[in-house]
């Protein structure tokens, strides 16, 4: 499963997640690039990014040449990326990443984030299989995932989050508040959406579970499904070293 479309962040409010998510998007593509272009797939080549979300990294890495398909599970998130400049020259497909075609029809999938939303192993197990499924021989994955020692580090000092943005429909704020389960590696995590428009003021909660990730765990998933040369950063910068986040960025080849 990737996006949930019942968490308000990709149904009712999708619309505001570019808002309430700054990312340097260009800097991050560009590093993209550069890391398949040194596993042999340059501009051209096809590229799935799994768990698209409103397609700003996947319109972008199309302006650079890819031949991307951007699939993501919420038809909300998937319509604010059809109605993104450039989002012609991107597939943009509604779609759960565990239900790839089961032939290989890529070059590259990069899948950003959306793994912390599979809890249990079989489910983990089944995405990297799909993954492998969908992969040209001598393909790339990429993937973007929490790393639990990090990210409990970082919730236990800062287990709320909140920002207000201004928008067209008046000030949001948005607030989140982590606690950790560490039997399980598991963020229990309660999101809130307050908008305040001219008379009228809207609300949504939702709770939910991420559960985060270990090396040892990606290290043997990636090998039971057929990837090799396997390689760890901290971000899409190769210069981060592991550790230096609460991230793991995993590079590894279809074998």
């Amino acid at each position: 499963m990737n996006a949930d479309p019942s968490r308000p962040f990709y149904g009712s409010f999708a619309w505001a997640y570019d808002l309430l998510n700054d990312r340097p998007i260009a800097s991050e593509c560009a590093q993209i690039a550069s890391i398949l272009a040194d596993r042999g797939l340059p501009s051209g080549a096809r590229l799935l990014d799994a768990g698209c979300g409103t397609g700003r990294y996947a319109v972008e890495l199309a302006r650079r040449g890819y031949r991307v398909t951007g699939l993501d599970a919420s038809a909300d998130l998937i319509a604010v990326a059809r109605q993104r400049a450039g989002a012609a020259e991107v597939a943009f497909v509604t779609a759960d990443l565990t239900t790839l075609p089961p032939a290989p029809q890529y070059d590259a999938i990069l899948c950003r984030g959306v793994l912390n939303d599979l809890v249990d192993h079989q489910a983990r197990r089944n995405a990297f299989h799909a993954f492998a499924r969908a992969l040209v021989y001598g393909g790339a994955l990429m993937l973007d995932v929490r790393e639990w020692e990090a990210t409990a580090r970082r919730k236990t000092r800062e287990p709320v989050h909140e920002r207000t943005v201004p928008t067209v429909h008046g000030p949001l704020t948005f607030r989140s508040e982590t606690r950790l389960d560490h039997a399980t590696r598991r963020l229990l995590i309660t999101e809130r959406h307050v908008l305040t428009s001219p008379g009228r003021t809207t609300s949504a909660d939702y709770d939910f579970v991420m559960r985060c990730w270990t090396r040892d765990e990606l290290d043997a998933l990636v090998a039971a499904a057929g990837f090799t040369a396997v390689a760890y950063q901290a971000s899409f910068d190769r210069a981060s070293p592991v550790g230096s986040t609460d991230r793991l960025v995993v590079v590894a080849s279809r074998s």
